[in-house]
């Protein structure tokens, strides 16, 4: 797979009100619905737009985040060799 092809590149308009239409493509592989929220960000230093769906339940989003963290060292290994390194 190439560095990109996971991305999909589309445009929309914004119209007079400041409206926007969420183009089919991307309502589908985001499995947008009506009546979901979205996340608006703005990045100055690289002068960009960026716009995530909020997840329903933000725990159920960070569930497992690092897991993979502690495969080879247990948690409770390193939390201990932290305090005696003080």
């Amino acid at each position: 797979m190439k560095e990109m092809d996971h991305i999909i590149k589309t445009e929309s308009e914004i119209r007079s009100k400041y409206q926007i239409t969420i183009p089919e493509e991307i309502r589908s592989k985001a499995k947008l619905n009506i009546g979901d929220k979205l996340i608006w960000q703005y990045d100055d230093v690289r002068s960009e737009i960026i716009v995530m769906p909020k997840p329903k339940s933000f725990s159920d989003k960070l569930w497992g985040l690092g897991k993979n963290q502690w495969e080879n060292e247990p948690a409770d290994d390193y939390v201990k060799k932290e305090r005696e390194s003080w």
